[in-house]
């Protein structure tokens, strides 16, 4: 996307695009400055969609995963083995989206609060991604809501540490923040940083390290703040500085401490 291109988005859904809608988002990031975009599947259909993608454009790597919304309703050996040849392919880069996610479901309007089963089939594909994330050697792009202390303690005991991996939309607590840290994980930080209102995650990410930060948009969902219309790579940019205002340094060094930790989780041609 240009040799002067140094932004990252660690967290998209480009499959959610039509053809055309893609090619000017696409082409509105590299002239943001948008060098890499990495793509989640979120299910086996868009994790297959999202490798064929990124087999055709340049500057987007692919992660594959059950989404834990997906893998509420079950996480078969089949399924495991299909993500196994998907994580095998050049232009993957890592296992995602995975997680937990024990609040609910805004898009069929399932409530996984309280759902002693439900949990428990999130809990078990989770368990089972992780040791695929560390069988292929591949960092994890994970998803948390209302569920950090559950998936800290699984990270521990599968060892995760091993492959690390990044937090996207991180929004817990500085405490869960650090312990995560600790084993190789970044926090990555999207549009809920443009928001006013957002004191506890201003306070989080005021104190964490700048070297274990990412960015992203998670588009074209999670949009900024009184943004209309889908979200898209090319607003990683408002992220950054807002961040950099946040934080009270320049931007342009901001930029360049992301892109180096992207470089430092990835292993792709920065």
């Amino acid at each position: 996307m240009g040799k002067a291109a140094r932004l990252v988005d660690v967290h998209t859904h480009l499959e959610q695009y039509s053809a055309t809608d893609l090619e000017s988002v696409l082409k509105r990031a590299g002239s943001a400055g948008v060098a890499w975009i990495v793509t989640s599947g979120m299910d086996l259909d868009t994790s297959t969609r999202a490798v064929e993608l990124s087999r055709s454009q340049s500057g987007i790597a692919v992660s594959v995963g059950i989404h834990p919304w997906v893998a509420a309703d079950g996480f078969s050996n089949a399924l495991y083995e299909k993500l196994t040849s998907l994580s095998q392919q050049d232009t993957t880069v890592a296992i995602g989206e995975i997680g937990l996610d024990f609040v609910d479901n805004v898009f069929k309007k399932v409530v996984y609060r309280n759902n002693r089963e439900l949990c428990s089939a999130q809990t078990e594909a989770f368990r089972r991604q992780v040791e695929l994330a560390c069988r292929m050697k591949l960092p994890m792009i994970v998803h948390s809501r209302g569920a950090y202390p559950t998936l800290i303690t699984i990270l521990r005991e599968q060892k995760a540490h091993r492959v690390g991996g990044v937090i996207h939309n991180f929004d817990g607590s500085i405490r869960e923040a650090h312990e995560l840290l600790d084993m190789g994980f970044y926090l990555s930080i999207g549009g809920a940083i443009t928001y006013p209102a957002a004191h506890e995650l201003f306070e989080t990410f005021l104190r964490l390290p700048l070297e274990g930060i990412l960015t992203e948009t998670d588009s074209p969902y999670m949009p900024l703040y009184k943004q209309e219309a889908e979200n898209e790579p090319a607003n990683v940019v408002h992220v950054l500085r807002a961040l950099a205002e946040l934080r009270r340094i320049d931007v342009e060094r901001l930029v360049e401490i992301v892109y180096s930790n992207f470089g430092n989780l990835f292993r792709l041609p920065l």
